[in-house]
């Protein structure tokens, strides 16, 4: 098949979609287009721009939006405490190979958004002028280099795409190349792109990706080179591969940001503001998926997946079992404004945007679903459930949002971005810096308490007492305290109510700049881009911080009320379910004194993971997608990006 000899049917009809798994064709990617049309039907420059929305959202993305991004940026990371069946085994630290959802998002980002990327750039366009032509391609180019930078941060060494129509039955195989070679493609895409974009679009074209949102890529990108000096554990790339170092590209990075920050015209707003439905262009937004009203796999998704209960989103609200884990929701200052925004918790009230009413979480029964906080609260252990993201939903639009937006770069970034370049520009990630002024330029406009520094981009709690607490499991107290693993009880662990040290983390006191990257973007489909990035730069830190969230920290009634604590409102009636990195599915009786034995239980296995090094999730094992891969050979083509000669 031939893509430029096929025309294009308005966006309002589809383009189609091509297929990862087609088998009547031996085109990789490569599949049937639905409709086809005359050359007359594709001729303005207008014509053109319809096609490139179905970059910003869709069913292009569905795959990749409905489930991948939440369940592995916020799962794996830890911060979505959700251990349901496949989606909840990353937050578990048990990504099988196997998994679906990982196979999914592989399908979306390739047949989905680089797939229509090529087709939109490689199309011939003889009735616009070169600027116009250029523009178009510019834009499609930026999301290209999108999807590229995302498949190799999940999947490592990948195929590299750049046409569809290029037939490949010959080779066999699609080749998977190097990260020095798709990171050149990348950079080589987005340097185009800020080249050919304009500054702002107004109008029906204010949704558009600009030069801001292009520069603010490379930012990104460059921020993770950076990242890379010494190689790891299934990532042998580092900066020197492409005559790069640290400082240049840490320079590049603030160089970058600083004129977003200064020229780009945007502006921090609150985080009430910012996550508002229907907010269609709040002025913090560089860069968006936008999802508009409609069908499966047309609307956003992530309302119905997040919605606890009706009326939030009819008929279907999956998000009773999901909330943030406990020890990033305990991170955030009561007084601090953000922890409203992303989550919901008992005593609060939420406005329903869709039905315009306001609800409030409290222990009676309520308009919510009928049903006392008890219900609320033991639906989860962590005692909240999401709200970022999150407005509610009219009868209508049953379990779809309608028109939402998802940021993919906002202000924020630029920010937070500056901030951690100046910080491990000239020290590690464990050095101590006191400018903190682009961290608290963020804090202050969100509602979030300053941050005192120095502060270093991550803390090593071993050796420190930071937070001490003892506490009631199964009707025994414990110390708990931050130090090395092989604490020993101190007295006979039969003895009911015996005092034990046990070693057990308490992250969410912990004040260093990755906890502040996690609390500004939780929810927001980015946190394991974020650890990824400190794994480069200190593998051993990275693997410790994953044993330092505590991520079997959950709550269970305990029976027991001190100072008069409601146990249905108050979570000091609540005791922590179980030991470090346990998840117990049971919960006791009303009344119980202590907790039963669980049977059933889910262990969270953070040696296991580090261990295998699983930092790049398993390529997917289908063999209808290994087959169209060699997978035995990863080659360098990045000269051939560079003089125009990249055969694939």
């Amino acid at each position: 098949m031939k893509i430029k000899n096929i025309k294009y049917k308005a966006f309002a009809l589809g383009m189609g979609a091509a297929t990862l798994f087609s088998t009547s064709c031996s085109d990789f990617l490569d599949g049937e287009i639905v409709d086809k049309f005359s050359s007359s039907s594709i001729q303005t420059y207008d014509n053109y721009v319809t096609l490139t929305k179905a970059l910003y959202g869709g069913k292009k993305l569905s795959e990749y939006e409905s489930k991948f991004n939440w369940v592995i940026n916020d799962g794996a990371a830890g911060n979505l405490y959700n251990i349901y069946q496949n989606e909840g085994m990353p937050y578990l630290l048990q990504i099988g190979e196997q998994n679906d959802i990982c196979t999914d998002g592989y399908r979306s980002l390739y047949s989905g958004l680089i797939s229509t990327a090529n087709q939109v750039i490689n199309m011939d366009k003889p009735t616009l002028s070169e600027a116009e032509a250029n523009e178009i391609n510019a834009e499609a180019r930026l999301f290209r280099a999108y999807g590229h930078f995302l498949a190799t941060e999940y999947w490592g060494e990948v195929p590299l795409v750049w046409n569809n129509e290029k037939d490949i039955a010959n080779d066999a195989r699609l080749p998977r190349v190097t990260r020095k070679t798709l990171y050149t493609a990348i950079m080589k895409d987005l340097e185009f792109a800020m080249a050919n974009l304009p500054a702002s679009y107004s109008g029906a074209y204010q949704y558009r990706a600009t030069k801001w949102a292009a520069e603010g890529l490379l930012a990104k990108l460059y921020l993770t080179i950076a990242a890379c000096q010494t190689p790891t554990p299934k990532c042998s790339f580092v900066a020197q591969d492409m005559n790069l170092t640290a400082d240049q590209c840490y320079k590049k990075v603030i160089d970058y940001t600083t004129e977003i920050i200064e020229k780009g015209g945007y502006k921090l707003t609150t985080h009430a503001d910012l996550f508002k439905y229907k907010t269609d262009y709040p002025a913090e937004s560089i860069l968006a998926f936008r999802f508009i009203q409609g069908g499966w796999m047309e609307g956003a998704q992530y309302q119905c997946q997040m919605a606890r209960s009706e009326p939030w989103s009819p008929g279907a609200g999956w998000g009773s079992g999901k909330g943030l884990s406990y020890t990033l929701y305990k991170s955030y200052d009561d007084n601090d404004a953000r922890k409203k925004e992303v989550s919901m918790y008992v005593g609060e009230t939420y406005y329903n945007e869709a039905k315009a009413m306001n609800v409030k979480y409290e222990k009676t029964p309520n308009a919510l679903d009928k049903a006392t906080s008890k219900d609320l609260l033991e639906a989860i252990g962590v005692l909240n459930n999401i709200k970022k993201y999150v407005w509610g939903a009219s009868n209508s639009m049953h379990f779809m949002s309608g028109w939402a937006r998802y940021d993919i770069l906002r202000l924020s970034d630029m920010y937070m971005m500056r901030q951690e370049a100046k910080m491990l520009k000239d020290g590690s990630s464990e050095t101590p810096y006191s400018d903190l002024a682009d961290l608290n330029e963020v804090l202050r406009a969100h509602g979030a308490p300053e941050a005192k520094g120095p502060m270093a981009f991550y803390t090593k709690l071993d050796g420190s007492t930071y937070y001490n607490l003892t506490i009631t499991i199964g009707g025994k107290k414990y110390t708990s305290r931050n130090g090395t693993a092989d604490f020993q009880p101190m007295t006979d662990e039969n003895k009911k109510g015996t005092a034990y040290a046990i070693p057990m983390y308490h992250n969410q006191k912990r004040t260093d700049f990755i906890q502040e990257l996690r609390k500004e973007f939780a929810m927001e489909g980015r946190g394991w881009m974020d650890l990824k990035r400190f794994y480069y730069m200190n593998h051993d830190g990275a693997a410790h911080f994953l044993e330092e969230q505590d991520r079997g920290c959950s709550m269970t009634r305990s029976g027991a009320f001190a100072d008069g604590a409601d146990e249905l409102y108050d979570e000091r009636g609540y005791d922590r379910l179980s030991l470090l990195n346990d998840i117990s599915r049971q919960r006791m009786a009303a009344g119980e004194e202590g907790l039963k034995v669980s049977s059933e239980e889910q262990k969270i296995y953070n040696d296991d993971f580090v261990q295998k090094c699983n930092w790049f999730l398993p390529f997917p094992s289908s063999s209808e997608v290994t087959n169209k891969l060699d997978m035995s050979a990863v080659k360098d083509f990045s000269q051939e990006i560079l003089d125009g000669t990249y055969p694939y």
